[in-house]
């Protein structure tokens, strides 16, 4: 009698080894969807957020030591509109009126609020700078900076 039962409790034991093994599958593939679909929920998100961005320089002028003499850069003044959430941060691109010279600030982390008008200095600049380039960014949640593709291009004068 013993030979007779043999046989059935191997082909249980398999039928569990193949259920164990769906769940696994089964498992393993779920993680893989789900955080492929959290990060391409979170990457749609951005952008959304990002076209309800806009914003300005609307004045550029040089920063000196407190000497008065010695140039460490220029201030760039950014202004934001009325709508949107708010921003992790900006980054500043200055150029000269051929395009030819180029300095861009660091990431500037920064809350920027809706209507909100700031100020920031952009150092390293060895020529008369003629626009500024807004690049307003966010922050996924990883920490990754994630930059707007709606930035503008402002023409400006150097003030005094």
């Amino acid at each position: 009698m013993l030979a007779k039962n043999k046989k059935g409790v191997s082909e249980i034991v398999v039928t569990i080894i193949i259920i164990l093994l769906a769940i696994v599958v089964f498992a393993v593939v779920s993680v893989v969807v789900k955080g492929t679909v959290t990060k391409g929920a979170e990457n749609i998100e951005l952008a959304s957020a990002c076209l309800d961005v806009e914003m300005h320089a609307t004045k550029i002028a040089k920063e000196f030591a407190s000497d008065d003499v010695t140039l460490v850069g220029y201030n760039v003044t950014v202004s934001r509109s009325s709508s949107g959430k708010d921003l992790d941060g900006v980054k500043l691109i200055v150029e000269d009126a051929t395009g030819d010279n180029r300095v861009a600030s660091n990431n500037i982390p920064d809350k920027i609020k809706p209507l909100d008008k700031k100020t920031y200095v952009v150092s390293g600049i060895d020529f008369t700078p003629a626009q500024v380039t807004v690049v307003p960014f966010f922050m996924k949640k990883s920490g990754e900076v994630s930059f707007c593709d709606n930035t503008q291009i402002d023409e400006l004068a150097v003030s005094a």
